[in-house]
């Protein structure tokens, strides 16, 4: 069995992931798993924590270690721009979602229940390849990964309102979650006016006047089980690009239903693609997001292309009832 290198965030999804870490500690001491770990302090740690451990693994180590995650999706994209930061080996990554969100545990079939993600890690006997999303931004020469969407517009507002939003035990208890989703749309579509925008895939160009969404996305989820691209694999070695142009008020509130319900997006204004490689420019000061972080207004000239990076993880292990 390889030896697990962790990154534990305990401040994820409000502190919720410090008694995630205590049984998943428990379990792995329990089977008497090899292993060390470093916890988080700050945001933005996970980064720095992933790059140093691996700038400083020797050749014969490269083969040994498992770089695990505990927290959320933020977390784990961290650890994996550490990694590729380090610009040595892509170690492999498993991860245990202790997030708000775990989108991408739940795109790859990652078991939600904690000590059931990790008997997928514990089970694989390889790493496994799936896809992640390159972007390089050129006005602001700036590049990374994600493995769930990088958005800008509606999307992305919509994103930051509900990922800051506070859990309300009251709502929760009486299944009223979705009243503060469509609060959240309401006011993404009252607060954000339409952008140009400029797309490119290979050699075709097409321009939208009047865009409200620019998402591409790797998997389906986004925001903790929402669905903009239902057809999202994070196995086909493609990206898909969803864009929203010309949309009244109408058209807003059907889509927020067709995603709120994970139903495809089949009606005028939005236009779908699927592509290896797309470059998008926004000549308009725009809000963003990347895997749920927050980016500040900005300009972009955006080049994405799709890559792969190994996961040590086993999700057909346990039955499909525990994945649940």
């Amino acid at each position: 069995m390889r030896t697990f290198f962790l990154i534990v965030n305990c401040y994820a999804n409000h502190r919720k992931a410090k008694k995630i870490w205590a049984s998943v500690k428990n379990e792995l001491d329990t089977q008497q798993v090899q292993y060390s770990f470093k916890l988080t302090r700050h945001p933005g740690d996970a980064r720095e924590i992933a790059k140093n451990f691996v700038s400083k693994l020797t050749l014969s180590d490269q083969s040994k270690y498992v770089i695990m995650v505990v927290g959320g999706d933020g977390t784990l994209n961290d650890t994996l721009n550490g990694i590729k930061d380090a610009k040595t080996v892509d170690l492999p990554l498993s991860f245990i979602p202790s997030g708000n969100n775990n989108s991408f545990a739940r795109g790859i079939g990652l078991a939600k229940a904690p000590l059931f993600a990790l008997k997928q890690t514990l089970n694989a006997q390889e790493s496994v390849h799936y896809d992640v999303g390159y972007y390089q931004e050129m006005t602001h020469n700036k590049q990374g990964y994600f493995l769930n969407d990088y958005s800008a517009g509606q999307d992305a507002y919509l994103t930051s309102m509900l990922h800051h939003r506070k859990p309300s035990k009251i709502a929760e208890k009486l299944h009223l979650g979705f009243l503060s989703y469509f609060v959240a749309l309401f006011k993404a579509y009252m607060d954000q006016e339409s952008f140009p925008v400029t797309l490119r895939i290979g050699d075709k160009y097409e321009f939208f006047q009047h865009t409200y969404i620019v998402n591409i996305s790797n998997q389906p989820y986004f925001a903790g089980g929402f669905m903009l691209s239902p057809e999202a694999d994070a196995t086909d070695q493609q990206l898909d690009l969803i864009v929203a142009d010309n949309m009244n008020f109408f058209k807003f509130c059907l889509l927020g239903i067709l995603v709120y319900f994970r139903k495809q997006l089949r009606f005028p204004g939005i236009h779908h693609y699927k592509a290896k490689e797309i470059h998008i420019v926004i000549n308009s000061l725009e809000f963003g997001q990347v895997d749920g972080e927050e980016l500040p207004n900005q300009y972009y000239d955006l080049f994405f292309k799709v890559s792969k990076y190994p996961f040590w993880v086993d999700v057909q292990s346990i039955p499909v009832k525990e994945r649940h």
